[in-house]
C-alpha cells in the first residue's frame, strides 16, 4: 500500500514538474532548484522528488550533471514542448509598449511559440541576459539606443546562436536583425505633406537629455533631417526660432514640461505647423488650446507613431504611422529565416510609413 500511495505521489510531482517545464517556467537549459529546495517546496519527501526526476530524465526532458545540478534538456524536441519567445520591452509603462506585446503575442501565437515577457530598464539589466539564457529566441523593443549596448551583450545577441530581432531602431549596422521604419523616410513624408498643404514654417517638438553635460536628443536622426529641411526652406537663423527642445523629466511624462515649453510662445507663434511624436500630443494640444489657438484654424498639427487609441483622438489626428503589428509578424518571419539557416547574412526588415488623414492638418495653399 505504501509503494502504491508513493507511485502515485511520484507521478504527481512528475506531472507538476513537466508542466512547469512546458509553461516556460523551467525553459530549456535551465537549472531546476535542488532536490531537497523542491522536497520543502512541493512538501514531498526527498525520495519522491529523486524517483519523479528520475523519471523525467530517463524521457529526457531534464539532465542530470554530476556535482553541478539537474537542467532542462536543451534539445527537447518543440512538438513536446513550446519554444519560448522572449519579448524585451522597455520597463515604464506606454500604450505602444503594451500593443507590441499583444501584437508580439498574437504573432507567436500563430507561429506556436510560448511567449514570454521581460521588462528591462536599460542594457545592462540583468534580464537581458536572463531572457537570452532562457529563451529559444529573443524579439527585443530596444530599451536604449543600441550604441550604449556593452559589448559582452552585442556579442551574445549577433553570435545567432539564438535569433534575436531588435524591433523599432535600425540595428544591421551592429551585426543584429532588425525590424524598424525610416526615420528619415518618416520625417520626409510629412515634411512633404505639410509643404504640400502650403506649410514651411514648421516647428519641431523633440525630447533630449544631458549626458555629462552633452545635449542628446531622443531622435537625432529625426531632428537633424527637420534641421536641414528648415534651413533650405527659411535658413539657418529659422531653425533655432522653430526648434521646441524640452529635457526630459525625470519620473514624470513630458507633457507638462512641453505645455510650458509652447505657452511661452503666446498666442503669435512664429509658425504654422507642429510636428510631434504621438506621446507628446496631449501635451502640445494642451497648450495650443489653453493659448486660445485653434487646431487646426491658427496652426496645424501632425504627428508620427502607432497607438491602438489614436483613431479615438478629438480632433481626428493627422499622423503617419509605422504599424507595430507589422513589426511583430514581420519579426517572427525573420526568427524563421535564422532558425533555418543561422549563417544568413544580418537581416534588415523596413516596415513602410501609412499617413493617416485627420481633422489637425490644414490647407494654406487653398
Amino acid at each position: 500500500m505504501q509503494v502504491r500511495t508513493l507511485g502515485k505521489r511520484t507521478a504527481d510531482i512528475r506531472d507538476h514538474l513537466l508542466r512547469q517545464i512546458e509553461i516556460g517556467n523551467f525553459s530549456r537549459g535551465a537549472a531546476l532548484p535542488s532536490e531537497r529546495e523542491l522536497a520543502e517546496q512541493l512538501d514531498a519527501s526527498y525520495m519522491t522528488i529523486r524517483k519523479a526526476i528520475g523519471q523525467l530524465v530517463q524521457e529526457r526532458y531534464l539532465e542530470r550533471v554530476p556535482r553541478v545540478g539537474t537542467f532542462v534538456s536543451s534539445q527537447i524536441p518543440a512538438g513536446k514542448v513550446q519554444r519560448q519567445l522572449g519579448i524585451i520591452v522597455p520597463a515604464w509603462t506606454a500604450p505602444e509598449n503594451s500593443d507590441f506585446i499583444m501584437y508580439a503575442s498574437e504573432a507567436a501565437e500563430q507561429d506556436d511559440w510560448l511567449p514570454k515577457l521581460y521588462f528591462a530598464r536599460h542594457w545592462e539589466d540583468r534580464t537581458l541576459t536572463d531572457a537570452w539564457q532562457n529563451c529559444d529566441a529573443l524579439l527585443c523593443f530596444a530599451p536604449q539606443p543600441v550604441n550604449r549596448m556593452p559589448e559582452e551583450l552585442l556579442n551574445r545577441f549577433r553570435s545567432h546562436q539564438k535569433p534575436v530581432v531588435l524591433i523599432g531602431v535600425p540595428a544591421h549596422h551592429f551585426g543584429l536583425d532588425t525590424v524598424a521604419g525610416s526615420m528619415e523616410l518618416e520625417l520626409g513624408v510629412l515634411l512633404d505633406r505639410l509643404a504640400q498643404a502650403g506649410h514651411t514654417r514648421i516647428a519641431l517638438v523633440e525630447q533630449y537629455s544631458l549626458m555629462n553635460d552633452q545635449l542628446e536628443l531622443d531622435t537625432p536622426t529625426f531632428y537633424s533631417v527637420w534641421k536641414q529641411r528648415i534651413t533650405e526652406t527659411l535658413g539657418a537663423e529659422a531653425v533655432t526660432e522653430l526648434s521646441i527642445l524640452v529635457e526630459t523629466p525625470r519620473f514624470e511624462l513630458p507633457h507638462r514640461a512641453i505645455y510650458e515649453k509652447l505657452k511661452v510662445f503666446g498666442r503669435k507663434p512664429p509658425f504654422t505647423a507642429i510636428i510631434t511624436r504621438v506621446p507628446f500630443v496631449w501635451g502640445v494640444a494642451a497648450a495650443l488650446t489653453d493659448l486660445g489657438l485653434k487646431i487646426p484654424e491658427d496652426v496645424s498639427l501632425v504627428s508620427n507613431g502607432d497607438r491602438q487609441e489614436v483613431p479615438f483622438y478629438r480632433p481626428r489626428l493627422s499622423y503617419l504611422k509605422v504599424p507595430l503589428r507589422d513589426h511583430a509578424f514581420k519579426a517572427l518571419e525573420l526568427i524563421r529565416a535564422r532558425e533555418q539557416n543561422p549563417a544568413l547574412p544580418v537581416q534588415y526588415a523596413m516596415i513602410q510609413p501609412v499617413f493617416v488623414e485627420g481633422e489637425t492638418l490644414k490647407q494654406l495653399n487653398h
